[in-house]
Formats: structure tokens, C-alpha cells, sequence
């Protein structure tokens, strides 16, 4: 079931020595993803999976977490089992963020309509076609946008069509390729595209990749009105691309953006 994601983690941490730790973690929740199966039960799932999966991630964390992060799990472990974590995630009550990294990483295998009802304010829930979706929000379970990316386009001058990819389950759909997702301004987009060194600031503009790019397919696309930014995936530039993964190695643009005054819509699994 995640043979794609696997297998594109393990090149990206070959690839990419920065973002070795959280791809290796990543790599850790595969397999507690992969060994929950068809098990979530239909009721019952958010109790269901804070009782069976959270402390499946718990271990899986301790063991192959970045130091920092790990020694957090440590601490918080034993806390974060029977509090109700998932349903606060699902509510969008406010969460730490480690307790944030633990219910995404444990709800990632929980369908959205187990819990979509337990939103404060529920979104456009039911339309879970290509094109769905309320602005930059899910229509699936109300969620952000978490990146964006662009289906490989048949004129290699011309970008392909973008989508978005949900930040709370794994729906996508497809946005217009000159709005911000956040507040819907259009036209006043940035983009900014990588140098030629991952310890260099990226510079503003479409770069053209050549042999010396580290990150040829990924760019960070920003919003002069709101000051918010998302990590965009171009597959037509590395087909072998799997969105959600390759954005966790975009450390060094979120770095970036981030010294730059800019907010991401929302932090990726690992915080970022």
C-alpha cells in the first residue's frame, strides 16, 4: 500500500543528507501505517486508534526520531495515551506540537468521514471529486492546503495544472494557479525558486533546473497580501516525485521563507 512512499523516502535520505532524520522516521511510520491494514474499525476509530496505533508511532518515534523530537516523545508518552488526543486533532482544538505531530502521524490511517463529524466547524464534507473544494479548503474534512503541486504537462515550457494536497487526510483537488490557497488573493503570487546550493537562499523567479540544482522540482510559492507560503512539487520536472514526501525535504526553502518574515499555511507531519 505504500510502496511508492517507501521507496521514494529511502532515495530522497540518500539524496539528501539534510533531511536524513525525517525521512528515516518517516520510513519508521510507513511500517506502523502498513501494520495497521484494513483494521480500523468503522465505529469507534478515533478511540480505536489512540488505543492500537498511537502507541505503535510512540515507539516507532523513540526509536527512529530525530534526537530532539524523540527524547519529546519520551517525555510526553506516557501522557499523550487516553486523553482524548485524536478527537482534540479532529476538533481543531489547539495541540502542542508535539501532540500535533502525534495525532497526525496516528489519524494517517483513519478514514475522514470517522471523524469530519467532530469538527468544531464542519467543513463542505461529501464532494470528494478531482475538483473539490471550498476555496483552498478540503471539501473532504475542511482541511488546509499542505503543499501544492503540478501534474506533468505535455509542453515542457508550460507548467501543468496545480493541485492541492489536504494538511488532515489525503484528499486533493484541483486550484486555480494564481490564488492563495490561505486568503484567496489572486495575482499577487511569488515564487521562489531554488540556487544552486542547498546552504544558498533561494532567489525569486522560475529557475530553469541544470545539473547542478538540489532541489530542481520544488519551489516555494508565496502571498504578498497574507504573508503565508506552500511548498509546490513540479512532477513534470522528476516524475518519480510522491508530493507528500518530497516536500519534507524542502527544509532549507522553509528555512528560508520562514527568516524571510513568511508563514507556512500549514506545517508539514514533521513540524515544518
Amino acid at each position: 500500500m505504500y510502496g511508492r512512499e517507501r521507496v521514494r523516502a529511502g532515495e530522497l535520505r540518500d539524496r539528501y543528507p539534510h533531511a536524513a532524520g525525517v525521512l528515516g522516521l518517516y520510513l519508521a511510520l510507513v511500517e506502523v501505517w502498513e501494520s495497521v491494514g484494513d483494521d480500523v474499525p468503522a465505529d469507534g476509530a478515533l478511540e480505536w486508534a489512540e488505543a492500537n496505533v498511537l502507541p505503535r508511532v510512540l515507539a516507532a518515534t523513540a526509536a527512529a526520531g530525530p534526537r530532539p523530537l524523540a527524547d519529546a516523545i519520551t517525555a510526553a508518552g506516557a501522557a499523550a495515551t487516553g486523553t482524548g488526543l485524536l478527537d482534540a486533532w479532529a476538533a481543531d482544538e489547539d495541540l502542542t506540537p508535539v501532540e500535533r505531530y502525534l495525532a497526525r502521524a496516528t489519524m494517517h490511517v483513519v478514514p475522514p468521514k470517522a471523524w469530519t463529524t467532530r469538527r468544531k466547524t464542519p467543513g463542505p464534507v461529501g464532494d470528494d471529486g478531482p475538483d473539490a473544494g471550498s476555496g483552498g479548503r478540503c471539501a473532504a474534512c475542511g482541511g488546509a492546503a499542505q503543499l501544492s503541486y503540478r501534474v506533468a504537462s505535455d509542453d515542457p515550457l508550460v507548467s501543468g495544472r496545480r493541485m492541492l494536497a489536504c494538511a488532515k487526510c489525503p484528499h486533493e483537488w484541483n486550484f486555480s494557479a494564481t490564488t492563495c490557497p490561505n486568503c484567496g488573493e489572486t495575482g499577487k503570487r511569488t515564487v521562489h525558486a531554488e540556487t544552486h546550493a542547498a546552504t544558498e537562499p533561494p532567489h525569486v523567479g522560475r529557475a530553469a533546473p541544470d545539473d547542478r540544482s538540489v532541489f530542481p522540482h520544488l519551489r516555494a510559492e508565496s502571498c504578498q497580501t497574507c504573508r503565508s507560503y506552500l511548498i509546490d512539487v513540479d512532477l513534470g520536472r522528476d516524475p518519480r516525485a510522491v508530493p507528500r514526501v518530497d516536500e519534507l525535504a524542502a527544509v532549507p526553502i522553509d528555512l528560508h521563507l520562514t527568516g524571510q518574515g513568511y508563514t507556512k499555511i500549514t506545517p508539514n507531519l514533521m513540524g515544518f
